[in-house]
């Protein structure tokens, strides 16, 4: 898929992500499937800015999370972690859904302290108060692995 073909899909997604009736749940499954094997981590900051709080099938919505999670783990928490102060306001619960998946995972963690620490210290910030909302909300289960990467 050359990278004009990339641009039209990444749009499809964006135009589509609130998934309002059958035609855009249909254009935003096919813009997923299309992109499913392109592997240029580049992507995933224009794939998260897709995510959308107000999206109306979270179901759906899922794998476009899980076509993120399909990049090589190092890169692609990079280019995660990058995205997420493009993906506020409108994707908060989606930016805070990626963490307890990378949370919930000791790899995942243990590769995304290094990350956080190579961070701008804005990025850091917003991540933090991310991570800090996570352990609020649920102390018990994630404040030992919130402590890890901070």
């Amino acid at each position: 898929m050359n990278l004009n073909q990339v641009n039209i899909e990444l749009d499809k997604l964006k135009n589509n992500r609130l998934l309002r009736d059958r035609d855009e749940f249909i254009n935003f499954e096919e813009a997923v499937q299309n992109l499913s094997n392109v592997r240029d981590p580049k992507i995933i900051i224009e794939l998260c800015k897709c995510l959308d709080d107000n999206t109306e099938d979270e179901e759906v919505m899922f794998g476009l999370v899980h076509l993120i999670e399909d990049f090589d783990e190092k890169d692609g928490l990079l280019e995660l972690a990058k995205a997420v102060p493009k993906m506020l306001p409108q994707a908060k619960k989606w930016v805070k859904i990626l963490h307890y998946r990378i949370l919930n995972d000791a790899p995942s963690r243990r590769m995304y302290k290094s990350i956080f620490k190579i961070l701008d210290d804005s990025n850091k910030e917003i991540i933090k108060s991310i991570l800090l909302e996570i352990s609020h909300e649920d102390n018990a289960e994630f404040s030992g692995y919130i402590n890890e990467i901070l």
